[in-house]
């Protein structure tokens, strides 16, 4: 094909820069969704970012290329972009509540609900029952949380559950004390 037969297939379009490549090359999308490529000289050129709107004077693709980016741009004018309407100043926002670790979400679960399994933490702090498991012994490492071994039947080598609780006293309710809470 001739350079004036490309040329007659040169059309205006108007685009939006999804992605600059680490090459220096752009792929942009026009508002049908069809995608148009940037070479690097233009790119650089032009200073395009992504996020860019451009209107891009462009021509079919390379045979090889058409089936998934159906255009080249050849030229481009940056029209603005879409990160001209963010501002650098801060809005006025109430202040963000401190975020509130896993290990402190586990004693407090432990100080509403008292003693519970692994598991059950796991599911409160939408966790796995791995990473509460560890969390747990983490906490019980630091003296922070007393931790019980409970075996459904005499012969078996592991226990049946872990149950977790802040003191070891949380474990032994006496139903006759009366100073009691639990």
């Amino acid at each position: 094909m001739s350079t004036e037969e490309m040329l007659k297939d040169v059309t205006t379009k108007s685009v939006f820069v999804d992605d600059v490549s680490y090459a220096g090359s752009a792929f942009a999308a026009t508002t049908d969704g069809e995608g148009v490529f940037i070479n690097a000289r233009i790119v650089e050129a032009m200073k395009v970012k992504g996020g860019d709107y451009l209107k891009a004077w462009v021509l079919p693709n390379y045979e090889d290329k058409r089936e998934h980016i159906p255009w080249r741009a050849m030229r481009i004018e940056v029209l603005g972009s879409a990160f001209d309407d963010i501002s650098d100043e801060p809005e006025d926002e109430t202040p963000l509540e401190p975020e509130v670790s896993k290990d402190e979400l586990i004693v407090q679960k432990l100080e509403d609900y008292g003693p519970m399994r692994t598991s059950v933490l796991a599911r409160l702090l939408d966790t796995s029952t791995s990473e509460a498991g560890t969390l747990c012994h983490g906490l019980f490492a630091q003296g922070k949380i007393a931790m019980a071994d409970i075996y459904s039947d005499p012969s078996n080598k592991r226990a049946s559950h872990r149950v977790w609780a802040l003191d070891i006293n949380e474990y032994d309710v006496d139903p006759f004390d009366e100073t009691d809470q639990g």
